[in-house]
């Protein structure tokens, strides 16, 4: 694989495609007395890059930690152009003084000449942190490096409800309506903005809210962002506005004006979370549903997409003998979804203390090799911003409290993946009779169905069988505690390592049984074989055998 294009995007400049140059460094070669020395050393084929002279350093794999910039300084100076411009969509000079309005000529990207653009100027506690600006054909841009926060943040901090709108004009929209507690979203509802960077930026000033009032756009963009905020935010105390066969509240507006806007905004919805539902709060999910079907995603494993994909309010048990390679299979596949699809995951694993040691592990499959210590500070960031741990406590040892951990997780990071290895070693002194472990198991379910997530559930078998010494492979009537978890998983899967079946990585095969996949658009029963390459960071790879098979019960060679 090559970053060439990720190096050059840096600056970097190279004349060859793949392997290990050394050329100019765009950070201080044009400041040196010697100009033309090649003090970058580059390896385009993992994306790293290392200065000698002025240090620079990282991998273009692996989103580094950057250092916002700061904006310019504040034009809210207001003339009659701004003023005529706001009138013809219902918005009033007071309106346009309390958000600081301003005006600018600034280089517009989309069409590349300068243009006269309205500011949109961005404060939190009355700093200013990033500025909108767009032009009147719709061009906008943000400043460049500048972190992204909602829009009139201040105008919430010290309030219990709050309204969350999909762009500055519909906030200002809000303000005319006399709804004055409200924000907008910085960069609107297009595809690829459902990570919600900025919230995680401006969490604090949502954790106090009592009630949060989501008013995004009547699109399938818009209300995608609804969604998603939702989960974040807690839909328990949020509601949602339906314009109707207007797009946005700024439409209401100017069509309708500022009492009918503030009967639609008074007549918010909750979103559905328990008892009957009425056809009509689900009806835009009925319809995508029936054009698009389960949304599911690659575990980037082998062959384990004929078999197997991730569905979002679902949850699957593993199982497998000790040293099966369970933990280890499922740290690669919460690696490939973060890699893959940016997901970020959350785990509680006691049987992978000390943490430190875990993380190293990430890291190395991450980089595909046993990490340098300059891959590890090039890898921390991404590993920063992809993976939790839950700590290891009594607090947190029942499954209530684990789940607790992970609601704030999903609330206040937007984790999408979760992790709870094993089973087995939570508190279950609760336990009172036979109903214990499907009561638990179904908390499990409307944990997952409530915050859209998915859990992976690693548990032991209750006992492992032999057979003239080789150790059978258990199935999952055959986990510890109840035939429960068969019936409440959605899915079921087993690792059964082949103990002396070696494979070109010199390590045994691991066999990956499905058994259960209650969904047929998410997969089918079978299996699928790989094996972990520890030669290059313990990356599970699809496999070839060898002839030879070794009658061995253990092998101390590899490293489980």
């Amino acid at each position: 694989m090559s970053y060439l294009t990720e190096l050059q995007g840096l600056g970097i400049q190279v004349k060859r495609t793949s392997g290990e140059v050394k050329t100019l460094c765009p950070k201080c070669s044009h400041t040196r007395k010697n100009k033309s020395d090649f003090c970058l050393s580059v390896n385009i084929d993992q994306g790293i890059y290392n200065c000698h002279n002025c240090g620079w350093a990282g991998n273009v794999k692996f989103k580094q930690k950057v250092e916002y910039v700061k904006p310019p300084k504040v034009n809210a100076e207001l003339n009659s152009r701004i003023i005529d411009w706001f009138g013809k969509r219902g918005i009033t000079e007071p309106t346009l003084v309390h958000y600081k309005i301003g005006e600018s000529v600034e280089y517009i990207p989309q069409v590349q000449k300068k243009r006269r653009t309205i500011n949109f100027n961005y404060f939190r506690a009355g700093e200013l942190v990033n500025v909108k600006y767009r032009d009147a054909e719709k061009n906008f841009k943000l400043v460049s490096g500048a972190e992204l926060i909602f829009y009139g943040l201040d105008n919430i901090a010290d309030n219990k409800s709050c309204y969350i709108v999909e762009g500055e004009l519909d906030a200002l929209s809000l303000h005319e309506a006399g709804l004055y507690s409200v924000v907008s979203v910085p960069n609107g509802a297009s595809k690829g903005n459902q990570r919600l960077d900025y919230l995680d930026n401006c969490y604090k000033y949502f954790e106090n809210k009592e009630e949060i009032i989501l008013c995004t756009d009547n699109d399938q963009p818009g209300l995608m962002l609804r969604k998603e905020l939702a989960r974040r935010l807690g839909a328990y105390r949020c509601k949602y506005v339906d314009f109707g066969d207007f797009k946005d509240a700024n439409e209401v507006l100017i069509n309708k004006g500022a009492e009918t806007l503030r009967q639609y905004i008074k007549g918010a919805k909750n979103f559905p979370l328990e008892g009957v539902i009425n056809v009509s709060d689900i009806w835009t999910s009925v319809l995508n549903f029936n054009e698009n079907g389960i949304k599911n995603y690659s575990l980037g494993i082998g062959d384990s997409d004929n078999y197997f994909k991730l569905a979002f309010g679902e949850w699957t048990v593993l199982t497998g003998i000790p040293n099966s390679g369970k933990s280890d299979f499922t740290d690669q596949i919460l690696v490939n979804l973060a890699t893959k699809y940016g997901f970020r995951c959350a785990m509680f694993s006691p049987e992978s203390w000390p943490y430190e040691g875990h993380i190293k592990r990430i890291a190395d499959k991450l980089n595909e090799r046993s990490c340098s210590v300059d891959d590890l500070n090039h890898t921390k960031d991404f590993i920063q911003e992809h993976f939790y741990w839950v700590k290891i406590d009594l607090e947190n040892l029942t499954l209530k409290g684990i789940l607790d951990a992970f609601k704030q997780l999903v609330f206040q990071k937007g984790v999408n993946v979760l992790l709870i290895d094993p089973w087995n070693m939570l508190d279950h002194s609760a336990q009172r009779d036979f109903s214990y472990i499907g009561k638990q198991l179904s908390e499990i379910t409307q944990f997952c169905q409530q915050t859209n997530t998915h859990l992976f559930l690693v548990a032991h078998p209750r006992k492992i069988e032999s057979d003239n010494g080789v150790y059978k492979k258990p199935g999952l009537y055959d986990i510890s505690g109840s035939a429960d978890f068969y019936n409440k998983a959605y899915n079921g899967l087993v690792c059964y390592r082949n103990i002396g079946q070696k494979t070109e990585y010199k390590s045994d095969i691991v066999s990956v049984y499905v058994e259960k996949v209650k969904r047929k658009e998410n997969g089918q029963l079978g299996q699928f074989d790989v094996a972990p390459d520890f030669r290059n960071g313990g990356v599970y790879k699809p496999i070839g055998k060898e002839n030879k098979t070794f009658e061995v019960i253990k092998d101390t060679n590899v490293p489980w």
